[in-house]
C-alpha cells in the first residue's frame, strides 16, 4: 500500500466506526441528559464526530485549497445524511434533521480547523518550533 493510501486510513476507519455506532439500536436513557449551553449532548457528539471526520478527510487527502477542503466537508455532511437515512431501517432509530444540522456544523468546524492548521502562517509557526 502506498503512503498516500495509508494517510486515508484514519478517515476510512473513523467513518466505519461512525456507521457502526450510528446503526446500533439506540440506548435507553435513564432520565434527562445534559444539555451544555442549552444544546442536547447528542448534538455535541454529532458535531464533534463530523468535525473529526472532515478534519481526517482533509488530512488524508492532503487538502491545500479552500475548495478541496469544502468538498471534503460536504462529503462528510453527505455521509451523515446517508447514515441518517439508513437509521430509518433500525427500529429504535429515526431520521433527525437536527442531527443532520449538527453534523453539518461539525463538518464545517472541522474543515475550518484544518484550514487554520494548514494556513501559511500556521505552517510558519510549526516550522519555527521544530
Amino acid at each position: 500500500m502506498d503512503r498516500s493510501a495509508l494517510r486515508e486510513l484514519p478517515a476510512v476507519g473513523f467513518a466505519a466506526l461512525l456507521l457502526v455506532v450510528s446503526l446500533l439500536p439506540a440506548p435507553e436513557t435513564g432520565g434527562p441528559t445534559p444539555a451544555p449551553l442549552g444544546i442536547a449532548l447528542d448534538k455535541w457528539v454529532h458535531a464533534g464526530s463530523y468535525g473529526v471526520l472532515a478534519f481526517l478527510l482533509s488530512w488524508g487527502r492532503g487538502s491545500r485549497t479552500v475548495a478541496a477542503t469544502a468538498v471534503l466537508a460536504a462529503l462528510a455532511v453527505g455521509y451523515g445524511v446517508g447514515i441518517e437515512l439508513l437509521q430509518t431501517l433500525v427500529p429504535s432509530r429515526s431520521l433527525s434533521v437536527a442531527d443532520v444540522l449538527a453534523n453539518a456544523v461539525g463538518a464545517v468546524l472541522g474543515a475550518l480547523a484544518w484550514a487554520a492548521v494548514t494556513a501559511p502562517s500556521a505552517r510558519a509557526v510549526w516550522r519555527s518550533e521544530q
